[in-house]
């Protein structure tokens, strides 16, 4: 809770805890903290800079960040607060190379915090997201979800990755899940 925040923020605690090269821009690598920083870096690391939306508050943990497919200078944040009791799922998109952020998260309900933001890398606009009380697909960008539970228990999905054909989901206590051939979703 926000006790042991304030005692993690007095010791100087903080890392590095997502990093997401582009596959679009060599050089481009999106960098998040584990206290709310978001940094981008165009010449491979060289120079970097804050793009950090204003108004996060501190220690919002940058979950994971997704460079896109599709747009060099696009990327996706998946934000989670819950370690300050904020239940609310945060997922932000940008696609000015973090000028601007918009939050996304329209559709998913308070409780299921974030832990990943996906982009399909066949389809662009189709996002899938990771919550803690289970898996949401966007098909336009993030501006609306709805649930892709399907048979998956309501678990805390810690990562989702599309591999070829398929949606693999990682959760905590219930295993590994596919969802074979997303043809259909796309």
């Amino acid at each position: 809770g926000p006790v042991a925040v304030e005692n993690a923020k007095a010791r100087g605690y903080g890392v590095v805890y997502t990093i997401a090269p582009s596959p679009l821009a060599a050089g481009e690598i999106w960098a998040g903290s584990d206290t709310g920083l978001i940094h981008l870096t165009r010449d491979g690391g060289k120079i970097w800079s804050n793009v950090t939306p204003a108004g996060w508050g501190d220690w919002s943990k940058i979950s994971l960040l997704e460079a896109s497919h599709f747009d060099p200078g696009a990327a996706y944040a998946a934000v989670d607060r819950h370690r300050l009791d904020d239940l609310r799922p945060y997922i932000y998109r940008t696609h000015d190379g973090g000028k601007t952020w918009q939050e996304i998260s329209r559709g998913i309900p308070v409780g299921s915090f974030l832990r990943v933001v996906r982009e399909d890398p066949a389809r662009k606009g189709l996002l899938y997201a990771g919550t803690e009380m289970g898996v949401y697909v966007s098909f336009d960008d993030g501006d609306r979800w709805q649930p892709l539970q399907l048979n998956l228990p309501n678990a805390s999905v810690r990562d989702v990755i599309v591999h070829g054909d398929d949606l693999v989901a990682g959760t905590h206590g219930r295993s590994i899940w596919i969802l074979d051939d997303l043809t259909p979703l796309r």
